[in-house]
């Protein structure tokens, strides 16, 4: 199988360092750059985080740029407790030692890459939409395929399913609520889009049963990693609130038949009450939508490559 080209546009947050994780080990997978977008960790925190996990993890060298730390419009964010967790990453042993982040701008870097249409490459979008408000089809022919993980659309979001957070708003999904605008105007593009919301991902929870025999299979360097990244969320996996969000969908990279996709149109609202909801409507962008998942395959898809490198690595 001919690898795949990556360009991985992350906020930084817990789960996406297991899907980053997930792609850096992956043997099918090249990550040629990571772009940091607003979200869970503050831009430049998360860009030195995500230098020193690519340092200490990656075969080649993977630049890192830094894009937007705030939202197009409004004020929206994470409860800081989350943000404050996402930047210090308490328990998870990176390096000291990396490469500086680049000093051109993630956008930039975005606009420049995706123009090459000699050289395809898919983005996956793992945190708020903010880099990506630029692109269109036209500007970006080298992008295959834009996977976002973000919405709910035939289900409740999750911006009120927190004691930390009180919202009215219950269709949201975090990563489009935070940056509402820039979200409405990726899905009034014409871009190659496959959408992995909630709809598939609250399928597919983390368990406790997973954190455990992960941790006891992930014997590799990359696997100890990401098993300190799974002991910092067993206090959520407990409660049964956490879920592979960003996994899922860097697993359907690999292994599309992980979820089950629909095409139809999608809109997300851009202000008002329902900032941040995504719908069906004709006045969005059609576009695949994960509409369920395995959570069983997912179990095996993800930890396969792990699996490998820690025999490789005995």
């Amino acid at each position: 199988m001919p690898r795949k080209n990556i360009i991985v546009d992350t906020d930084a947050g817990p789960d996406d360092l297991l899907a980053l994780a997930y792609l850096l080990v992956h043997p099918d997978i090249t990550v040629e750059a990571i772009t940091l977008t607003y979200g869970l960790a503050h831009a430049e925190r998360a860009a030195v985080n995500i230098s020193r996990m690519v340092a200490a993890f990656s075969t080649g060298h993977v630049p890192v740029y830094i894009g937007h730390a705030e939202p197009l419009a409004g004020n929206a964010a994470f409860p800081e407790r989350w943000r404050r967790l996402s930047d210090n990453l308490p328990g998870v042993s990176l390096p000291k030692a990396y490469v500086p982040p680049q000093k051109e701008h993630a956008v930039s870097f975005l606009e420049r890459r995706l123009s090459r249409a000699s050289r395809p490459v898919r983005v996956l979008a793992l945190g708020a939409l903010t880099n990506l408000t630029t692109l269109t089809r036209a500007s970006a022919p080298a992008l295959e395929e834009l996977v976002i993980m973000g919405g709910a659309v035939d289900v409740p979001g999750n911006v009120n399913d927190s004691d930390e957070f009180v919202s009215p708003n219950g269709k949201a999904e975090w990563n489009f609520f935070v940056d509402p605008l820039a979200a409405s105007k990726v899905f009034a593009s014409d871009l190659p889009i496959t959408l992995i919301p909630l709809d598939a991902t609250n399928q597919v929870p983390v368990k406790i049963p997973f954190i455990d025999e992960f941790i006891r299979m992930a014997r590799c360097p990359i696997g100890r990693m990401t098993s300190q990244v799974l002991e910092s969320i067993r206090p959520f996996a407990a409660q049964g609130v956490f879920y592979a969000w960003d996994p899922l969908a860097a697993v359907y990279l690999v292994n599309p038949d992980i979820v089950t996709l629909t095409r139809f149109p999608v809109e997300v609202k851009a202000s008002g009450p329902d900032a941040g909801n995504s719908c069906r409507s004709d006045a969005g962008c059609i576009c695949f939508v994960a509409t369920s998942a395995q959570g069983k395959l997912f179990t095996r898809y993800f930890t396969a490559p792990f699996e490998e490198s820690a025999r490789a690595y005995s």
